[in-house]
């Protein structure tokens, strides 16, 4: 190294001459007595760390998801409800048993169930919970209205059904499917108020309630001391964002209520399941009944939000579900979608959700992909 290069401070024999630091002096033999303490702490510390098990640097990370509250009522829940009420249409025990085992290892611990629905989705279910050991963990959603009514009558004998079926003493969560025109609202609300009583039912939610029929449930609450909506649970996703987002959201901003959307993956659209007219034809030979329900899917716009989300889960090398319900996630008010998935590889895909947090760009690029949206019939 020339002389240019060691610095203005620096001579040419720096490296090599021997630094004289003076007589070595031997450690005191008498020292003071805090001294002699300090110094006999110091030893027993480093005895100490010499004779334990080391720990990686790093402890292992957290969970890559939070349980999410629903409102006001002291339920937290897995970013995924897994809708139970199809696990009775065709699939045995053993395969309802794989698919809900995968949820709950996927650190699940919701299950809803449509009193309408094949009464052996909520026994399997009911059976899974007991078998497991895990009812306390589990709540439990139950939907009730399409099948009886929401007479007094027919909110008592749904409920009851539903938990004989599920072999629960209660619901932590029900939700009244929608207001029936024929019944009065008052009369719904005490039958409800009578079941939270009893302890059969812990929290009530609204369905596919309009806005108007939440503002007359609330004014009856104040007035009459009756139970108040906590939470809705109407259908909403990115193929159907309007008649939430424009009509129904106010109200739930202004009674701050938990939303809890339903067909999130629009029929499985969303899942990528189905993206093109083609496999809509092979489709209509295998379920004719699921391809007429996606046919109105299949439009311009239908395929530009499908090409978002699955341009996006291929850029983080995740299922599309998990895309189109990680948005939902992003939504004010939303405390998880609910979910209908009858195998491990459908439960994986809609689990993985709890996983992805979208970035701002990938929200808008989502949104904008479902933007002008036009009426789409369930």
């Amino acid at each position: 190294m020339s002389d240019e290069g060691r610095g203005r401070h620096s001579r040419p024999d720096d490296e090599t001459r021997p630094v004289d630091l003076g007589p070595v002096r031997p450690l005191a033999t008498d020292p003071e007595p805090a001294v002699a303490a300090a110094l006999d702490v110091v030893q027993q510390s480093l005895a100490s760390m010499a004779n334990r098990a080391t720990r990686p640097l790093l402890d292992a990370p957290p969970q890559p998801f939070r349980l999410r509250p629903v409102g006001a009522t002291g339920l937290a829940v897995f970013p995924v409800v897994l809708d139970v009420s199809r696990l009775g249409e065709g699939v045995d025990r053993t395969a309802a048993h794989r698919a809900l085992d995968a949820y709950g290892a996927a650190g699940g611990n919701a299950l809803a169930v449509d009193d309408a629905a094949d009464g052996s989705a909520a026994q399997l279910a009911g059976a899974w919970l007991a078998n497991r050991g895990r009812r306390e963990q589990t709540v439990l959603v139950g939907r009730i209205g399409r099948a009886g009514g929401l007479t007094a009558a027919g909110v008592l004998s749904a409920v009851e059904r539903l938990l004989q079926r599920l072999g629960v003493p209660r619901l932590d969560l029900l939700v009244l499917a929608d207001h029936d025109p024929e019944v009065a609202m008052e009369e719904t609300l005490t039958a409800a108020a009578g079941l939270l009583d009893a302890d059969r039912v812990g929290h009530l939610a609204a369905g596919d309630h309009r806005p108007d029929r939440l503002m007359q449930a609330r004014v009856l609450a104040g007035q009459r001391g009756l139970p108040r909506f906590e939470a809705v649970a109407p259908v909403h996703s990115l193929m159907r964002r309007e008649a939430y987002e424009r009509v129904l959201a106010p109200v739930v901003h202004a009674q701050q209520l938990a939303t809890l959307p339903r067909s999130p993956l629009a029929g499985g659209f969303l899942a990528a399941a189905v993206p093109t007219r083609g496999a809509l034809r092979r489709l209509r030979e295998l379920d004719p009944g699921r391809a007429e329900r996606l046919q109105p899917s299949l439009t311009r716009r239908g395929m530009r939000v499908v090409d978002a989300v699955v341009r996006i889960a291929g850029q983080r090398d995740v299922p599309p579900a998990a895309v189109a319900l990680a948005w939902l996630l992003t939504r004010p008010h939303v405390a998880a979608p609910i979910v209908s998935a009858t195998t491990v590889e459908q439960v994986w895909a809609v689990t993985a959700a709890a996983g992805v947090h979208l970035s701002r760009a990938e929200v808008t690029a989502l949104e904008r992909a479902s933007a002008d949206e036009r009426a789409i019939a369930d």
